[in-house]
């Protein structure tokens, strides 16, 4: 499997990659109607602005350490949340998110591209940063608004499953540029540049191995995606496809990250079935999200348009009322994907960490799911045989409504699929031997 080396590129990866829970038994209509009473998990910028401006008075019970505020990327007028660089850190990251294919992942059936992360590069990134595990409150926020946000709650999952205390762990609603915006009453939280990076000689020796509270339960691999697909009676399960309609229903094709296809190995690939896992739910991760707000021209780009809009999570009691209206059963536990894993993310944490619902992300998504057909690729060579079982494109396991023309057919050689792999707990049993 592919690796890489270097801080920069570790940064990218990362980012690019919580104890106030509401009591299980809640109905919406006993859930509150914003983020404001909210410590961890999901925060306003009322909480979040009342921590910076008095860390010591404000943090949240049981943390003892540092407010470290991960900004995703400047504002659209090039600001960041203040800092004192003290108890209140501001680290810059970038804005593109967490996506990186060439980053993969054996699970022991096939390579994921831009898996979760291994333990060894997740403390590389608290190591970067002089983050105490056992102390530290982190808050996520993005710049900016739209796409970032479900790129920078990919990082936030990833902090979760290696066990970082639930109360000591937050994602901004919304974005900086929209809450703190001049007419917003809180752009006097705002300054010109972030705290600075460490230098590589004050990197710490910190581990998440001391929380030793990896949450497996947060990751589902293929062989059980394919064994919960395949149930005809799917009680106590919740498939959500969070990738959007059109991609649901193959209007829209999933492509893939490679651009060596068409008659001239030069144009954009795709998955070689479209369509989607067998009973998934039609659940777009913007249904969690309000995009139709915007009030003034925080882009700058002369219009009011959507592009201004808060991106704010919507309120925990909507949160309930969208998963009941998709035909969500409290109790069952959610499976969540979409093409590479970022999307999903928006429904899992709000499932995790607002909601308290059982939720865990299928982690190779439809890049993977989409890949094991009876097709030819790009290349003309067989991805999966006929009568393979890992030939997902029969009624068993998906719902399939159009191929992908073999000359735009992703390659299946970066998969490295293994024909005759019956399990795929190779990343989980990796991670659990790294903790010890």
């Amino acid at each position: 499997m592919k690796k890489f080396t270097g801080t920069i590129l570790l940064v990218a990866i990362l980012f690019g990659i919580n104890g106030c829970q509401s009591d299980s038994n809640d109905t919406s209509s006993t859930l509150p109607s914003n983020y404001d009473t909210k410590q961890s998990g999901i925060i306003s910028a009322n909480t979040l602005t009342s921590y910076i401006k008095d860390w010591e008075k404000n943090k949240p019970a049981g943390t003892t350490g540092r407010l470290i505020i991960f900004q995703a990327g400047a504002t659209s007028n090039g600001k960041f949340l203040t800092h004192n660089d003290s108890d209140v850190l501001v680290y810059q990251i970038p804005a593109g998110g967490a996506c990186d294919p060439s980053y993969m992942r054996f699970d022991g059936i096939s390579n994921i591209p831009g898996a979760l992360l291994d333990g060894a590069h997740v403390d590389g990134m608290i190591n970067m940063f002089g983050i105490d595990p056992e102390k530290d409150y982190v808050v996520f926020a993005v710049g900016e608004g739209s796409t970032t946000l479900r790129e920078v709650v990919r990082s936030w999952w990833v902090l979760a499953y290696w066990g970082w205390p639930k109360e000591r762990l937050a994602f901004l609603s919304g974005s900086v540029s929209y809450d703190f915006s001049p007419s917003s009453g809180l752009s006097e939280y705002l300054v010109d540049t972030p705290t600075p990076p460490l230098d590589p000689s004050q990197y710490t020796s910190y581990s998440m191995k001391t929380l030793d509270n990896l949450q497996t339960g947060l990751q589902t691999y293929i062989a059980d995606m394919m064994n919960i697909a395949s149930l005809d009676d799917k009680h106590g399960y919740f498939i959500a496809d969070a990738r959007g309609s059109d991609e649901y229903n193959a209007v829209k094709n999933s492509r893939t990250a490679d651009t060596n296809c068409g008659p001239n190995h030069d144009e954009q690939c795709y998955s070689p079935m479209q369509g989607h896992i067998r009973d998934a739910v039609d659940f777009p991760y913007t249904d969690l999200l309000i995009m139709d707000d915007q009030k003034e021209d925080i882009t700058g780009d002369g219009i009011i348009d959507s592009k201004d809009a808060s991106y704010k999570f919507r309120s925990p009691m909507e949160l309930a009322d969208i998963y009941a209206q998709k035909g969500y059963t409290k109790g069952d536990k959610i499976i969540t994907y979409c093409r590479t894993g970022r999307k999903a993310t928006v429904i899992g944490i709000t499932a995790y960490a607002v909601l308290d619902y059982p939720v865990s992300m299928y982690d190779g998504s439809w890049i993977q799911w989409g890949e094991m057909a009876d097709r030819v690729d790009v290349d003309g060579n067989e991805i999966v045989p006929t009568d393979s079982h890992l030939n997902l494109n029969t009624p068993k396991y998906t719902t399939v409504i159009k191929y992908v023309d073999p000359e735009y057919t992703q390659s299946a050689a970066p998969y490295q699929i293994d024909l005759d792999a019956t399990t795929s707990n190779n990343i989980l049993e990796e991670d659990e031997a790294y903790m010890q």
